[in-house]
């Protein structure tokens, strides 16, 4: 979970990190867009900024993604 989410309890103590080593956590996030949507600037930028700061991010073409049957 984000420790984002859990502020709170970590602050109250209701709630506990605890990290295991050996063991990464990775979140995938995704954004979808409409083939025929209008690519906003503000997108593009995002996705720079993001790909400029986690180097591991990858864009992909929806030739590269494969949609659920």
């Amino acid at each position: 979970m984000s420790q984002r989410l859990t502020r709170d309890e970590l602050s109250r103590g209701t709630l506990k990190l605890v990290k295991i080593a050996g063991w990464p956590l990775r979140r995938k996030i995704r954004i979808v867009q409409l083939r025929e949507a209008f690519a906003l600037k503000a997108v593009q930028h995002f996705l720079q900024l993001a790909q400029n700061r986690i180097p591991e991010i990858r864009v992909l073409g929806a030739a590269d993604v494969a949609l659920p049957r």
